[in-house]
């Protein structure tokens, strides 16, 4: 039995190989399962009982293999006969079995519906339901005479079938006919009408499984989200024990050190005690020297234990300072005039340079004058009487830079590591805690200081500090604008150095 594609018109839309899922959606899956779901007759069978009203045809969904899904709405009555008399064989809607009916296999391998005719006279049309390139069931329509019946093939299905002649006769006669251009129409409408059906099928389907994707996307993310926030407060938790075991080392340490620091100048100030009770025990001629040379290295060793003081107290300032947006070059002007007087006692000479370009800068006053002043206390130390320290500035529009410099001996290459350690020093009298205290500082104002020596070149310390709007108070009994420097900072400079 010959089978031929409909030649009146194009294939129908979403029938292509090529075609792609509606609103640019991409091809999904076409998995037994969505098969299924897409063909579930429940889904069809509104739409093909209402063709099958409208064009009185009879209509109904097979499987690429042929075998009925649902049932076959608007059965003619000649089929109905012949076929509750016979079962059917390859093809559903033909009747004479011989020779085999193709329509369902061509359909399926061009893509477009597929006019044909049985032995006995019925036709009908096989509309293939293609999605994403891929053909998933047939629609057939028909069981019509497309022209009139002839009585000697429906003499042989009768016979074929058991049934008495005359009575088939009979209902082939009375059956409309359906002229053939007829049937090329009612496969158009039915390809149209099917391929739209199956794409709204098949793109809710594809939006249901892309929110359900999404759905299990976004818990994965969710789970994997919490999973991190676990592990960081819990790598938090790590880093916080180990602060708090470096912060107790380090308080072992500095309670050591400063143990040994003052052990040092408190037996220094007993030991002038003892001799200023003794010499006002048995007075002596040359009493009044010796009282005054007593009281003068008692005030020296308590100039070193305030230092002392100052350093430790620079430590625990350091975690709560506020800085205040402010003239960095009016401070640095003020506390080097004070620094001046200071080195020109110890036959130093320190020079300042380039304040114009630092401008307003977020600092904290006393304790960025405190890291200046260890800085420069270390060069004074670092150069022979007679030499120079100069103390320098930079700005630029995101950061600014301070500077000093000294002509001394310079640090050791193998020393360098090492000079940000605290309780590090290599001065007889030195505290160690100098250059710590100044590291400290300046990352509490978010900058960085680096070093640059040579060993009989000196050393140059810059103290790099961000332009960064800080915290809105200044600290109290400060202005904003002005330098506030430490009330006993004034004091007589006649002690030691902190830092290496």
């Amino acid at each position: 039995m010959a089978a031929s594609p409909d030649p009146s018109r194009p294939p129908p839309a979403g029938v292509p190989p090529d075609a792609t899922g509606a609103a640019g959606h991409g091809p999904m899956v076409l998995s037994p399962a969505v098969r299924a779901e897409l063909l579930d007759p429940t889904r069809w069978q509104d739409v093909l009982a209402g063709y099958a009203r409208s064009t009185q045809l009879a209509v109904a969904m097979v499987d690429p293999a042929g075998q009925l899904l649902g049932r076959c709405h608007n059965p003619q009555p000649v089929w109905s006969l012949a076929r509750a008399a016979q079962p059917a064989g390859a093809c559903l809607f033909c009747l004479a079995p011989l020779p085999p009916c193709t329509a369902v296999a061509e359909a399926l391998r061009t893509g477009q519906p597929v006019l044909t005719r049985d032995q006995a006279g019925l036709a009908h049309a096989a509309v293939p339901l293609c999605v994403e390139g891929e053909c998933l069931a047939v629609l057939l329509a028909g069981q019509v005479f497309d022209q009139f019946p002839e009585s000697l093939p429906l003499d042989r299905l009768a016979r074929a079938c058991g049934l008495a002649p005359h009575p088939l006769w009979q209902l082939a006669r009375q059956q409309p006919l359906v002229s053939r251009e007829r049937l090329q129409g009612y496969s158009a409408l039915l390809a149209t009408l099917g391929q739209a059906v199956l794409r709204v099928h098949y793109d809710a389907l594809l939006e249901r499984q892309r929110a359900a994707a999404m759905l299990a996307l976004s818990q994965a993310v969710a789970a994997r989200t919490e999973a991190l926030d676990r592990e960081m407060a819990a790598r938090q938790r790590l880093e916080r024990e180990a602060q708090r075991a470096q912060h107790f080392a380090m308080l072992g340490r500095l309670a050591a050190g400063v143990s040994h620091e003052i052990r040092n100048p408190l037996g220094a100030i007993f030991l002038q005690v003892d001799l200023l009770t003794e010499e006002l025990q048995q007075p002596s001629p040359d009493s009044a020297t010796q009282v005054a040379e007593a009281l003068t290295a008692i005030k020296t060793e308590l100039v070193r234990l305030d230092d002392l003081v100052q350093d430790y107290l620079s430590l625990v300032r350091v975690g709560t300072i506020e800085r205040t947006p402010q003239d960095l070059q009016a401070a640095v002007q003020a506390w080097s005039a004070e620094f001046q007087a200071w080195t020109a006692g110890r036959g130093v000479q320190l020079q300042v340079d380039g304040l114009e370009t630092l401008g307003a800068v977020a600092f904290h006053a006393s304790t960025l004058r405190r890291a200046l002043l260890n800085l420069v206390q270390n060069a004074v130390d670092a150069v022979p009487p007679g030499g120079t320290v100069t103390l320098a500035g930079h700005g630029t529009a995101t950061q600014v830079q301070l500077r000093v410099h000294d002509t001394g001996r310079g640090i050791p290459d193998e020393l360098l590591p090492q000079i940000f350690e605290p309780l590090y020093t290599t001065k007889p009298g030195g505290t160690g805690l100098g250059l710590y205290i100044v590291q400290q500082i300046v990352q509490a104002h978010d900058g960085e200081v680096t070093v640059e020596s040579a060993a009989g070149r000196g050393t140059t310390v810059t103290l790099t500090l961000p332009r960064a709007a800080a915290t809105p108070s200044a600290e109290p009994g400060q202005s904003p604008t002005s330098p506030a420097p430490e009330s006993d900072s004034t004091r007589e400079q006649t002690g030691e150095s902190e830092g290496v």
